[in-house]
């Protein structure tokens, strides 16, 4: 905002009153609410907010900041009997198309678990907590393996925005390991509900 000086009088500047009293009622709202806890998110709302259909990039990179690969994926989540159900298809460069499901719920001691089912494999658990508005999963193997991922959905100018952030340690036969980071960025299909088409 531009606050100049009135012309029809000189001294203080125009507004500088209605901006003077603007920001002591911002301090008073500020000193009335210091000190009170913020609310906490409950697990089954931070998976709530995943609900819906996301398309957009998952990127991989090694440690050094150099890309290792680069997907176009798919996620769709919905509610079944207090279960969040998931499908993943990931679409990689050279023409792989790989399908995942998975089955997102909370504990009765409110740990959130991600039950991971790929095509080929043994299924893979995730456990979770909230922190700071997002979930964040992580898993660690007998094997050496570390994965870790914040998740969550951030409101933009141009609408939701699902974001992951994530590394991993992957370790192999000879002894040496790869560390990972990985970048997810979707954006919400929008889905028409009364007629099931998106």
């Amino acid at each position: 905002m531009r606050i100049g000086r009135s012309r029809n009088r000189p001294g203080p500047v125009a507004g500088w009153d209605v901006l003077r009293r603007t920001v002591a009622t911002l301090g008073l709202l500020l000193v009335a609410t210091a000190g009170r806890p913020a609310q906490a998110q409950s697990p089954r709302a931070a998976l709530e907010s995943l609900t819906g259909h996301w398309t957009g990039a998952f990127v991989v990179y090694a440690h050094d900041g150099t890309q290792v690969d680069s997907l176009s994926t798919e996620h769709r989540y919905r509610w079944e009997d207090g279960v969040q159900v998931g499908t993943q298809i990931d679409r990689y460069p050279d023409g792989r198309v790989v399908r995942k499901t998975a089955r997102n719920y909370v504990t009765d001691d409110g740990t959130l678990i991600c039950e991971v089912n790929p095509p080929d494999g043994a299924p893979i658990t995730y456990r979770g907590r909230v922190s700071d508005g997002a979930i964040v999963w992580h898993r660690k193997t007998d094997a050496g393996v570390v994965e870790s991922f914040r998740e969550r959905v951030v409101d933009t100018p141009t609408g939701p925005e699902y974001r992951i952030n994530g590394f991993g340690v992957y370790p192999s036969g000879d002894g040496a390991r790869s560390h990972l980071h990985f970048v997810g960025r979707y954006r919400a299909v929008h889905q028409d509900v009364s007629t099931g088409r998106e």
